[in-house]
């Protein structure tokens, strides 16, 4: 509700590009919002879009068109996607070194493997990506950010903060990090936050401004591949004490269930207990 009577509703634009795809008709889309339901369109900071004016009688139609075009709602999208940016990149920009805009997805879901591997889905961070350090994603604002300065190779920003405000990221000595190396480079900062950070909504970028880059670059020059699995999280969830009942599910839902609750750092009882009372209780 937008304060009038009337809706909003935000629609997450990936990395900027209304465009026609197989996939997703958002140009299509916004167009047939636009024509049908006169709702206005507001553009913001993050490169995303927020419908406005929607009258209260056209809330499901306006989202029966969404899913039409293949326009997924805020919900169905990861925080990490949500919050990334880049700058158009190859093949528009004549001073780009490296790609951004059609690398970026792959970016997005790579980090996202490595955090539910590391049973770290449940956190996220902005990050942002360009093809050369003129920065017109504004890297130097995101939490972890990674600056064209080669093909196929970035600079490596941390320590800007979550709310885009007080200050910029801070340089690292990673100067040329192939993105081959992504998942190698970034596992050590992620086991470093997750085993030091001193509460458990403290942000990634909240983070590595506190300790400082040279305790992150010290960190990882020592860390080796996998440690992760012998640093527990300060704030891990308790296990629940042994259940004094059972309930039976099938073995499909007993499989999503122990890779969800994995990926959460968490065990399947647990989980599933926060999953009954949460629908339960509100």
């Amino acid at each position: 509700e937008q304060g009038d009577g009337k809706l909003m509703l935000g629609v997450n634009v990936e990395q900027g590009r209304v465009r026609d795809t197989p996939e997703l008709r958002l140009k299509t889309c916004l167009r047939t919002l636009v024509d049908n339901y006169g709702v206005d369109l507001l553009l913001t900071p993050s490169q995303s879009i927020v419908l406005r004016n929607i009258d209260p009688a056209h809330k499901y139609n306006v989202e029966a068109v969404l899913r039409e075009h293949g326009v997924k709602l805020i919900h169905e999208i990861d925080a990490i996607t949500r919050k990334s940016i880049a700058c158009p990149s190859f093949p528009l920009c004549g001073l780009a070194m490296a790609e951004a805009e059609r690398v970026q997805p792959q970016i997005n879901a790579r980090l996202n493997a490595k955090l539910r591997e590391m049973g770290m889905a449940n956190d996220e961070f902005v990050t942002r990506t360009t093809g050369c350090p003129n920065g017109c994603a504004r890297p130097y604002m995101a939490e972890i950010a990674f600056v064209g300065s080669g093909p196929n190779s970035y600079q490596l920003w941390l320590g800007g903060s979550p709310n885009q405000a007080e200050r910029t990221g801070m340089a690292t000595s990673i100067f040329k990090m192939p993105l081959t190396d992504l998942e190698q480079t970034v596992e050590p900062i992620f086991a470093m936050w997750k085993s030091q950070r001193n509460a458990p909504d403290e942000a990634l970028g909240d983070f590595c401004h506190r300790v400082g880059v040279d305790k992150v670059e010290e960190f990882m020059q020592s860390y080796e591949p996998g440690s992760w699995k012998t640093m527990p999280s300060p704030f891990a969830p308790t296990p629940l004490p042994a259940p004094d009942a059972n309930v039976g599910i099938s073995s499909e839902l007993l499989e999503k269930l122990t890779t969800e609750a994995t990926a959460r750092d968490m065990d399947p009882a647990s989980l599933l207990d926060m999953i009954v009372r949460e629908a339960l209780e509100g």
